[in-house]
């Protein structure tokens, strides 16, 4: 069913119609907390559940409180060592990491990745039109919108000069190959290595420019508008919220 998913025919949904539209977390949270009796009485539940070793419904329902009132610690931290149980009980190293990364999110909040977006050596190393599909990817819809941009690209020179048309409409950005454009907005000539350092954002195109790295007539500000527009997405985010 991957075709089926794919065009969202078919994915979550079990049949159940009770699991067709269910209330988001922090709403199904403080209505199960509500009908629970509150909080406090619901922890002292799990207390008890959990000291029977019932792991599994300790952090179903200590999940919902942590989404009803998200600095419970009492809650959180019952939620963690369920988890945490769950976790050295697990034969699967992927469902144990998954329990044990909530357990320290739980305690201790996000934990720090000594890592960046995207590394500079994936850059230089995909082709010209890869590197669009990689752009069309992080363009940020919101700020596209209405927008429209059309720009000319060279890269390099001579007989081995690539040249390309990139288009910025209905906030999706395409592209075609060894294609110019008459009435695009600007035209720009560069490196790819300077392609490269505007889009891991050490040098703007105004510095390029300056610095006779790069070519460029037309607008200006439309090429800027375009990287302005590039998302950087975040590398670590919540698993448990």
């Amino acid at each position: 069913n991957s075709k089926a998913v794919y065009q969202r025919y078919t994915g979550w949904y079990d049949g159940n119609p009770a699991n067709l539209a269910p209330l988001p977390p922090v709403e199904r949270g403080r209505k199960m907390v509500e009908y629970m009796g509150g909080s406090a009485a619901a922890i002292a539940r799990a207390r008890q559940d959990y000291e029977k070793g019932d792991y599994r419904w300790v952090a179903e329902i200590m999940n919902a409180v942590v989404f009803a009132e998200p600095d419970n610690q009492d809650a959180r931290f019952l939620c963690a060592d369920a988890f945490e149980q769950l976790g050295y009980q697990a034969e699967s190293a992927t469902w144990r990491n998954a329990y044990l990364l909530g357990a320290h999110e739980l305690r201790h909040g996000l934990p720090k990745l000594n890592r960046v977006p995207v590394r500079e050596d994936f850059i230089s190393a995909i082709t010209i039109p890869m590197f669009f599909d990689y752009l069309a990817i992080r363009i940020n819809a919101a700020k596209a919108d209405g927008k429209r941009i059309i720009i000319n690209w060279t890269f390099g020179g001579g007989e081995d000069a690539e040249t390309h048309v990139s288009t910025l409409e209905n906030s999706a950005l395409t592209y075609l190959t060894d294609t110019h454009i008459d009435v695009a907005d600007a035209h720009v000539r560069l490196n790819r290595d300077v392609l490269n350092a505007m889009l891991m954002k050490r040098q703007s195109l105004m510095q390029a420019l300056a610095a006779g790295q790069a070519t460029l007539t037309g607008s200006a500000a439309m090429v800027a508008d375009l990287f302005e527009m590039i998302d950087d997405f975040p590398i670590n985010f919540p698993i448990v919220e």
